[in-house]
């Protein structure tokens, strides 16, 4: 079966946005899923569908009927919901379901032990049960770090505008790193290619890299003058992570980023794609050296 009608949860995101928009551009039919009360703008072409409770897998499944996809890119903290959208889009005949993943390598020994990916993992487990025997087929997407939002959002890589890096490891460690728009290109392929994709993790690998090397560039076009250095090993991010989240689990904007990075720069968590990819799968190539440095290039204000 062609996929024509993808529903979106999170079209307005950092992932979604520009996942929507992909789509669009390639002739999807294009659902949002959002808050009645929300005041979020869409691209024309979309269509919007209120949806408040993600725990009415009824009204869920009215809203999915007719859609062949259904794309999540529910916050860490909402992944839990994604349990009563697998339930909802099976109800509903939904040809493929992507959760949230678009992070690192849930397959990974490492990063299961880390607990802000235990919902994840949890759906990632249902989906393999509760799929069986229906029509429903899922993909994981595995992109490990955004590479142009990391690099001017949080300091996921390192903080252009504000020129400040925490080096982690020493900055030595190879790593995937995908741009939004690689990664909506991947999801975009995904819907071309269902049976080389179905009920498997897929893994996009636009570029690996090093924080030296993105640090040296940054430095290249925004000035090698005022940077602000931090180092810090991987084992100190994951101690202090575990130290926050036991002290105030309330308060995630103390750990989440620590282990985020645990993940993305932790040899031990696979965050290396090279030779586990599925970019020929996808009919994706990864970017040259100087595609890359004009990227980084662009970002500099």
């Amino acid at each position: 079966m062609s996929i024509k009608r993808v529903a979106v949860v999170g079209a307005t995101g950092a992932i979604g946005e520009p996942i929507t928009k992909a789509l669009l551009a390639a002739g999807f039919e294009v659902t949002a899923f959002t808050r009645s009360l929300s005041n979020n703008t869409f691209p024309p072409g979309v269509r919007v569908s209120p949806v408040d409770d993600y725990e009415d897998v009824v009204g869920l499944t009215e809203a999915l009927k007719g859609q062949h996809a259904l794309i999540s890119t529910i916050a860490i903290g909402g992944a839990a919901y994604q349990k009563n959208l697998l339930d909802a889009a099976i109800a509903a005949g939904v040809t493929r379901f992507m959760p949230s993943e678009f992070g690192g390598d849930l397959q990974n020994a490492k990063v299961k032990t880390l607990p802000i990916f235990a919902d994840k993992i949890a759906v990632e487990e249902y989906a393999a049960q509760k799929c069986k025997g229906t029509g429903t087929s899922y993909t994981f997407v595995y992109v490990n770090a955004f590479l142009d939002w990391g690099l001017v959002n949080h300091g996921l890589l390192l903080d252009l505008p504000g020129k400040k890096i925490q080096m982690v490891n020493r900055g030595e460690t190879p790593f995937t790193a995908n741009t939004v728009e690689f990664i909506a290109q991947g999801v975009l392929a995904i819907l071309q290619n269902l049976d080389a994709t179905a009920n498997r993790p897929v893994r996009l690998n636009q570029a690996v890299v090093t924080q030296t090397q993105l640090l040296g560039l940054s430095k290249k076009y925004a000035g090698s003058e005022g940077w602000e250095v931090d180092t810090v090993s991987t084992a100190t991010l994951e101690q202090k992570a575990n130290q926050n989240l036991q002290e105030n689990p309330a308060n995630p904007a103390a750990y989440v980023l620590p282990y985020v990075k645990r993940t993305l720069y932790g040899v031990d968590c696979g965050g290396n794609f090279d030779g586990k990819d599925d970019n020929d799968v996808l009919g994706l190539r990864k970017m040259t050296d100087e595609e890359l440095e004009q990227m980084i290039r662009g970002l500099v204000k």
